[in-house]
């Protein structure tokens, strides 16, 4: 599969990368750089060049390590790029990840998912609106007031 099959975007945004995102291991790899500052998240290189950090985040200044050498959890080097996981990058600061096929891929910052709750559907029993996420929803909401 060609890097030109796999197609990211942010917020329905689509995302192009600076160096081309690798299939390992069945998958994505993204440049760590250039995909965490589209997220609004620093990257820093502490001395030692055995981690990468991201630092960032919607409610807080979080950081978080990525182990260079492990492309499960961490990032690899192929030439002078370090690559990652969107998962490893994206779900640590809140982001969402939605794969609408293998090779297509939604994220959506926190700010704009709806706020979480729980309603009765028609048979009474309890829905959580996170179980829809991904999914076209209709939503009825109807009073008499």
């Amino acid at each position: 599969m060609k890097s030109v099959d796999f197609q990211v975007s942010i917020d329905a945004q689509p995302l192009t990368f600076t160096a081309p995102p690798i299939l390992k291991d069945g998958v994505w790899l993204v440049p760590v750089a250039h995909f965490a500052e589209q997220l609004g998240l620093k990257v820093e290189y502490p001395e030692g060049g055995e981690i990468v950090v991201l630092c960032g985040g919607v409610e807080s200044e979080r950081c978080v390590p990525l182990r260079l050498q492990d492309s499960k959890d961490g990032a690899i080097e192929v030439g002078d790029v370090i690559y990652a996981r969107l998962a490893s990058i994206a779900k640590p600061f809140g982001f969402e990840i939605y794969a609408t096929s293998p090779n297509v891929i939604e994220i959506i910052q926190p700010e704009y998912l709806a706020p979480e709750f729980t309603l009765p559907d028609l048979l009474d029993t309890p829905r959580n609106l996170r179980d829809f996420r991904g999914k076209k929803t209709l939503l009825y909401v109807w009073g008499s007031w």
